[in-house]
C-alpha cells in the first residue's frame, strides 16, 4: 500500500486535539504528508470513515508562542487508539499551512538528506499550477 501513496508520510509526534460534534480527543500524530495524518489517540474515538472532524496540531514556540494548525478532516479509517485522516480544508491561507506542514516534516532529528530532498519534490509537485 506504501508504493501506492502520492506523497511521502514523515513521522511526527506533535500534540493533537481531534474535534467532532463538540468532543476533543486527545493524542498524538504518528505521521503526516500533503494530504492525510495517522493519529494516535489517548483513547478509541469509536469515530466511522466520512465522519468530519477538526484537527489541531499543537505548534512549538518560534520564539513566540503559535496557535494549534487547525486542518478540517475526514475519516478514511480507523483501529484501536490509531485513526487516519485526509485532510480536506484548512484554516489559514494556503501558504501558511504548506509552510507550516513542511515545518511539521522536516523536524525530526534522524530525518537524512534523501527524505529531505524528497520532501522538496513534494512541495514542487504541491504547488505547481494546475
Amino acid at each position: 500500500m506504501t508504493e501506492l501513496r502520492q506523497f511521502y508520510r514523515a513521522p511526527s509526534y506533535k500534540k493533537i486535539e481531534l474535534v467532532h460534534r463538540g468532543e476533543c480527543h486527545t493524542g498524538s500524530l504518528e505521521n503526516i504528508s500533503f494530504n492525510g495524518a495517522l493519529l494516535h489517540l489517548s483513547h478509541p474515538p469509536g469515530l466511522a470513515g466520512g465522519a468530519g472532524c477538526l484537527l489541531r496540531i499543537h505548534l512549538p514556540p518560534a520564539p513566540e508562542p503559535r496557535p494549534p494548525l487547525q486542518i478540517w478532516t475526514e475519516v478514511v479509517h480507523g483501529s484501536n487508539d490509531l485513526l487516519g485522516v485526509k485532510f480536506v480544508d484548512h484554516d489559514a491561507d494556503g501558504s501558511d499551512c504548506i509552510s507550516l506542514l513542511m515545518e511539521l516534516m522536516r523536524e525530526e532529528p534522524d530525518q537524512d538528506r534523501d527524505d529531505l530532498d524528497r520532501i522538496r519534490g513534494y512541495v514542487a509537485d504541491y504547488c505547481a499550477p494546475r
